[in-house]
């Protein structure tokens, strides 16, 4: 299912730890997978707020961090990221 980014930061915003939204990425954007969740290091000093993952499927890597969802949002929508 493909969420609008005004979806898609709505959910961010009832986050609580451990819970993310996992996208499938179309090939033409380079495939993969996109994992928005909170950053596990926002407690530190400088930490931001979500984290974005990228990679092949149980392979992610940190991608960005930002506390803004909507720049997060904005990027998987562009990038026609369905929903797992």
């Amino acid at each position: 299912m493909k969420l609008s980014k005004d979806e898609i930061i709505k959910r961010m915003e009832q986050f609580k730890d451990g819970e993310t939204l996992k996208f499938n990425i179309p090939t033409t954007f380079g495939g993969g997978v996109a994992v928005i969740g909170l950053n596990p290091k926002r407690s530190e000093k400088g930490g931001k707020k979500y984290l974005l993952e990228t990679g092949n499927e149980g392979n992610a890597k940190p991608y960005w961090d930002t506390d803004k969802e909507k720049d997060l949002a904005k990027w998987v929508a562009d990038r026609m990221g369905e929903l797992v």
